[in-house]
């Protein structure tokens, strides 16, 4: 196979090379997008009625991620170099993927948005919304969370023939891989200020080989499987917090007002 393709005129194999190179890593327009939940069948229930008559108000969660992204695909066309890196450590704000151009996501707001959703889903209390802030008063409890690690890591391969590489795709030898990585925190707190729960991930990691036949497009879809992941986790932590001392988070004392829980949130950081 790569005989023939040697004898094929230098000039057109280089074209088709670099068409196909360019093709792929641009992803040929597709913007891949946060979508949550990733398996609405898979999310945590608990019971039919509540455990807590409280409701929980979900704010933007903290970003805390590395402001570095390292784009070194170009290593790609070095003879005898097997592939070229992405690193992006906040990958909505990178442009270049393996089988994408973009990643549509605002991970401040989309993942305390879907956190509000697996607690919906839950039933461990009345009802979660999320907020900017100006609706906290309307809960008992107020969810917050850090936002360590939400990282992309991807490889194209080229296997060391350079701009030959991409021909070797269109035989169904994999592209590339994409490893999508994760790790936040969250923290459950009354009105007064006061945590009455915290949860820390692990660093959770998601594998993908990419070809021009298969994976295409999921450079990212990792991202939403992992959370929904974490967020099964640690609601079953929360409900065994729950039975251990169901008072603690049955929300009946009196809602202090916005302003007084920003205060005392800040004085317990």
């Amino acid at each position: 196979m790569l005989i023939a393709i040697m004898k094929t005129p230098k000039i057109m194999v280089l074209s088709f090379g670099l068409s196909l190179l360019a093709c792929f890593f641009s992803g040929c327009g597709i913007t891949a997008k946060f979508v949550y939940p990733a398996d609405a069948k898979n999310m945590v229930r608990f019971s039919d009625g509540s455990k807590s008559n409280a409701k929980v108000a979900v704010v933007p969660f903290e970003d805390l991620r590395p402001e570095s992204n390292s784009n070194k695909v170009l290593l790609y066309l070095i003879p005898f170099f097997p592939f070229g890196t992405l690193n992006y450590e906040r990958p909505d704000a990178a442009k270049g993927y393996i089988s994408v151009g973009e990643y549509d996501c605002s991970p401040t707001e989309d993942l305390a948005k879907a956190a509000a959703v697996s607690f919906r889903k839950s039933n461990l209390f009345r009802d979660a919304f999320f907020t900017f802030g100006g609706e906290v008063d309307r809960a008992e409890f107020i969810l917050r969370g850090e936002i360590q690690k939400m990282q992309y890591y991807g490889r194209m391969w080229s296997y060391g023939l350079s701009v030959y590489g991409p021909l070797l795709w269109y035989f169904g030898l994999p592209a590339g891989n994409s490893h999508n990585i994760m790790e936040f925190s969250l923290s459950l707190r009354n009105q007064e200020g006061a945590e009455v729960w915290r949860w820390d991930s692990l660093k959770r990691k998601h594998y993908l080989t990419q070809g021009l036949y298969y994976n295409l497009g999921d450079d990212c879809i990792g991202f939403s499987r992992l959370y929904q992941q974490a967020m099964n986790d640690a609601l079953q932590d929360l409900n065994r917090e729950m039975q251990k001392n169901p008072l603690r988070f049955s929300g009946e004392k009196k809602l202090q007002s916005a302003s007084a829980y920003r205060s005392g949130s800040q004085g317990n950081r």
